[in-house]
């Protein structure tokens, strides 16, 4: 009899703990305004090999709606699902004129669940990274407590509850606002993730790992650093080369961000990679703390690359903005 009150305790407390989850969950409210990539006599089309193809500024009314650190664009592009550092989901729509990116609408917003399903709140859940596919499972990193979780989103959305992936033990030594800031689910199955201020012993490259998710096993590399740029989010091209977006900051230069592609052969452990810079922008264009990056193809095979802004809930200092580019070669 005690092992039947038992089960039934556990079934009550679990359907609580859905509950308020499914309460937390909500329908989220998103304005977004066509803003120029930049203005006067820095008016342009382009950033580097970056062709604009429209800025939006997101708001909304829901105060848990920011600090955005994290992006994945549906493949067809109508779509998007979007962490934020401050322990939430955001899910949109996406609407374009021809090739242009003119409108984002709200979804829903719900907190992020920990492995008990409870919801977690502020720095709790400070996700940084988002990789996978909206129709199956996705990846999420965190700082503070580093650590990297995956989510059976394509089949339980905003209600997922996450299982642990294993890490890599040298990721405990990471600064606890510098860990895994970067992460993409590689064609090969693999996962790289790149760390923000975990520097080697020169000081002069970011430590970064490739996972093997099915051996559980992890291969060390390097990112070069171009001062005084950080890597922020990481993507794989359909060529198999990667995309890092990096960000830098001072009380003197701003706010800016640059991108660089790599070559896939550079993959490899003990490797210290390095790759051509495509597009460097600075305060002369309106961008903010550039913080998200995704990539899907269009439907004439062009690369179309999503950037989305970090605003730190600095709003009206900082703001969320989302902005698409197709890659020229």
């Amino acid at each position: 009899m005690r092992s039947a009150y038992i089960a039934l305790a556990l079934t009550l407390f679990c359907a609580a703990m859905t509950a308020c989850a499914d309460e937390q969950k909500k329908p989220l409210q998103i304005d977004s305004k066509s803003v120029p990539i930049a203005t006067g006599e820095d008016a342009a089309k382009s950033i580097g090999k970056l062709a604009h193809l429209g800025t939006l500024r997101l708001t909304s009314p829901d105060g848990n709606f920011g600090g955005i650190s994290g992006l994945i664009v549906a493949e067809d592009g109508s779509r998007f699902l979007a962490i934020t550092d401050s322990s939430h989901w955001l899910t949109g729509k996406l609407t374009y004129r021809g090739t242009k990116l003119v409108g984002a609408t709200g979804t829903e917003i719900a907190p992020l669940l920990d492995k008990d399903g409870k919801p977690m709140s502020g720095k709790e859940g400070d996700a940084e990274g988002l990789t996978g596919s909206l129709d199956g499972d996705v990846y999420i990193s965190f700082e503070g407590n580093h650590r990297l979780w995956r989510y059976a989103f394509g089949t339980h959305g905003l209600l997922a509850k996450p299982t642990s992936v294993a890490v890599p033990a040298d990721l405990a030594n990471a600064p606890r606002n510098g860990g895994l800031e970067a992460i993409t689910l590689l064609k090969d199955g693999r996962i790289l993730g790149i760390t923000e201020t975990y520097y080697n012993d020169a000081g002069d490259s970011s430590r970064a790992w490739l996972w093997n998710l099915k051996t559980k096993t992890f291969e060390s590399l390097v990112i070069h650093r171009r001062m005084p740029f950080d890597v922020t989010d990481v993507r794989q091209l359909d060529s198999g080369d990667i995309l890092t977006l990096e960000r830098r900051f001072s009380r003197t230069g701003g706010i800016g961000f640059s991108m660089r592609q790599f070559t896939a052969p550079q993959l490899k452990q003990n490797a210290k990679l390095d790759g051509e810079v495509i597009a460097d922008a600075g305060m002369n264009f309106n961008i903010d703390n550039m913080e998200a990056l995704s990539v899907r193809t269009g439907s004439n095979g062009e690369t179309l690359i999503y950037l989305a802004s970090d605003d730190n809930f600095n709003a009206p200092l900082q703001q969320n903005l989302l902005m698409l580019f197709e890659l020229r070669q």
